[in-house]
């Protein structure tokens, strides 16, 4: 059945990081690469960019392209404020459990935000 849910729309600045972020993943063993540095200088889950990552991008072949390169010709940016990620992990996931929903698929479980504690 095909996905009749629209793709979370990206700004040119986070689909280019994005796209940046998984060739770095796919290539972590060449080094670190600029979009994994930027993530880890920032802080950033990486969970939470594969939340926005299955949002926008939700064609596994397509997300299997971007990892496999080559990388965008623009270096990557980083496109979001503290609170400009906070609010795009929060749309992603909202958008992937109406899509679940659709599908007539469990409603995941919430995750939290932070470390619980005593949980490793």
């Amino acid at each position: 059945m095909p996905n009749k849910h629209a793709p979370m729309r990206l700004s040119p600045e986070e689909e280019n990081f994005l796209r940046h972020w998984m060739y770095d993943e796919t290539h972590f063993r060449e080094g670190t690469g600029p979009a994994k540095r930027l993530q880890r200088e920032h802080g950033a889950i990486p969970g939470e960019l594969a939340l926005i990552i299955a949002a926008a991008m939700p064609d596994l072949e397509a997300q299997w392209a971007a990892g496999e390169g080559p990388p965008p010709a623009n270096p990557p940016t980083w496109p979001w404020s503290e609170a400009a990620l906070k609010a795009r992990v929060a749309e992603a996931d909202a958008i992937l459990a109406a899509r679940t929903a659709a599908a007539g698929g469990p409603r995941p479980i919430p995750r939290p935000s932070a470390p619980v504690s005593g949980r490793s």
